[in-house]
């Protein structure tokens, strides 16, 4: 039963770290008879919040009524309220989005921008949906149809701190207790008239499909969500175990993550273990099976999601960032008069550069180490620019004596996409001094002639 204290009880149970009276609380309100209990009980509680409203302009008259109801009620019980007015349709047009995700992208976008507008560095904004537990055996079966892992199963969260922080405090109450509150409390509510019909697969679920399921199984709504909780601590105890799994055998090589193939080879045939790999870096579960392919395939094979790319080289299966990984720095030279050993070097996303000045160069004393190159400093004009290579790139590589595409002598040195990929260049007036690590350039050697020498030293991450 939905009363005051019940609710209350719930609450302490469901969101013990959030306190009623201390944060300010964003309240989604439709009309409907679900978030109008909502709003009423947290009024009665003499919670601050504010209303949220979306007209959608999606049913027309009815649009507007809602709008207006929502508005009235808000002034009859001295709520603060922001309305947004959209049509629904172009923005669904202009993206080529379905409505239902068209509607839940404006819904959404919105409520984040209200709760940043709403939050003080003393008082943080939650919203509240009015979710119950009927929504939660139709979120179920909705995903249980559609071919859900275990984590569709556990159905919608109770609380969400990720992209928006929400909590849902009605979802242990059914539809009935609902609207019991609700005429106990003599509140009045509008009805969406769409509810009625059955062109969304919800509305097919709610309308046709349980009632014909609770004429058999009168428990059936309480099960469901029974089951859903037990799905949701057997998902914890498969989580642990899986991530402990890729931990192990997770390995960070010259700033690229891979795994050995026989590593993952042990896994290969659960799927629940392949899954808990590639979530993490952007999969779906469709892409599955593509992506076990890549294990058996020729080396250079890859497999690419929405942020990450899988590459397969010799043993291992490589990782790495779709998203623009270029270095672009500028390198004044201010950095070889730093005192302070800290400020001689230069820090990039894969290593770290320093510089020195040598005003009398002993050619007997060079390095022949690839991570240090000695450069003809009179040949140098500043600033320099570090940054990621392109395939438009060439240079003189030393000791080859003509230009080559930078491009080809890369692939000459049979390097992984991963590390070729982070090759950086050194240049100076737009021509490379040093591809870092691998060669310098041939204009800018040492000859007899050099009075002054610039020492780069280069320290690749680990």
């Amino acid at each position: 039963m939905l009363t005051l204290e019940t609710f209350k009880q719930d609450w302490d149970k469901q969101f013990p770290d959030v306190k009623l009276h201390t944060n300010h609380f964003l309240l989604a309100v439709s009309g409907g008879v679900d978030s109008i209990v909502l709003a009423h009980i947290m009024k009665t509680l003499n919670v601050e919040c504010t209303i949220a409203h979306v007209n959608f302009q999606l049913r027309g008259a009815e649009s507007e009524r809602d709008e207006q109801f929502v508005r009235d009620f808000a002034i009859c019980h001295q709520i603060p309220i922001q309305v947004n007015k959209v049509d629904t349709n172009k923005y669904a047009s202009a993206y080529k989005l379905g409505i239902q995700e068209a509607a839940r992208e404006i819904r959404y976008a919105w409520f984040g921008a209200l709760i940043e507008q709403l939050s003080s560095p003393h008082k943080q904004v939650i919203l509240l949906t009015a979710h119950h537990a009927n929504d939660q055996v139709e979120t179920i079966l909705m995903h249980l149809f559609r071919g859900t892992g275990i984590h569709g199963l556990t159905g919608i969260p109770m609380r969400r701190n990720d992209v928006l922080n929400i909590a849902r405090p009605l979802l242990n109450f059914s539809k009935e207790e609902i609207a019991s509150y609700a005429k106990t409390n003599a509140l009045s509510y509008v009805e969406d008239s769409s509810n009625q019909k059955d062109d969304y697969s919800r509305n097919f679920i709610r309308n046709t499909l349980m009632p014909q399921v609770q004429k058999i199984y009168n428990n059936a709504n309480d099960n469901i969500i029974a089951t859903a909780q037990r799905l949701k601590e057997a998902e914890e105890i498969v989580n642990k175990t899986v991530d402990a799994y890729w931990q192990k055998g997770l390995v960070k090589r010259k700033g690229i993550l891979s795994i050995a193939i026989k590593y993952w080879n042990k896994v290969k045939d659960n799927k629940t273990y392949t899954w808990g790999l590639i979530k993490l870096y952007g999969f779906k579960p469709q892409q599955l099976d593509e992506v076990i392919k890549i294990l058996d395939a020729n080396q250079g094979a890859y497999i690419t999601s929405s942020t990450h790319q899988f590459t397969k080289w010799v043993d291992q299966i490589q990782i790495t960032l779709l998203a623009d990984s270029t270095q672009h720095l500028v390198i004044d030279k201010t950095v070889l008069e730093a005192k302070a050993l800290n400020e001689k070097y230069i820090t990039t996303q894969y290593g770290k550069l320093s510089f020195e000045i040598i005003e009398s160069m002993d050619m007997a004393n060079i390095s022949k180490a690839p991570n240090i190159v000695y450069l003809d400093a009179n040949k140098i004009e500043w600033p320099l620019l570090l940054r990621t290579w392109a395939s438009t790139d060439y240079f003189y590589p030393f000791g080859l004596g003509k230009k080559k595409k930078l491009n080809h002598f890369l692939s000459d040195l049979k390097l992984s996409p991963g590390l070729k990929k982070q090759v950086a260049v050194l240049t100076a007036a737009n021509r490379i001094l040093w591809v870092i690590g691998k060669r310098m350039d041939d204009r800018f050697k040492l000859t007899s002639n050099t009075t002054i020498c610039l020492k780069i030293n280069w320290e690749e991450l680990a």
